[in-house]
């Protein structure tokens, strides 16, 4: 079983990671800068949870590469959300 300082230190990056979206949604930046910033730092709060309070951490390797690739999908959603709330057209293929 992993130790308890473990854990709370995750909780406390998580409570910095929310307060640091606070201090960046009441920022005068950009639109499309405030909303790069919190949802990479929300994906962030999101790896830690999987990661830790999941205990994706601490699973063999062969689930863990399968914990990489959906990682790897909530970051191309990502990336796809800010791309769009930017105001990126998509174009379909023909």
């Amino acid at each position: 079983m992993a130790r308890v300082w473990i854990y709370v230190a995750v909780f406390a990056a998580l409570v910095v990671l929310t307060a640091l979206e606070l201090v960046v949604f009441f920022q005068p930046l950009p639109r499309a800068v405030v909303d790069a910033s919190i949802v990479l730092l929300a994906g962030g709060k999101a790896v830690l949870i999987a990661l830790f309070f999941m205990h994706l951490a601490y699973e063999p390797r062969s689930l863990s590469s399968l914990a990489v690739l959906g990682i790897g999908a909530v970051i191309a959603f990502l990336l796809l959300s800010v791309l769009s709330i930017a105001g990126v057209q998509f174009v379909p293929i023909r």
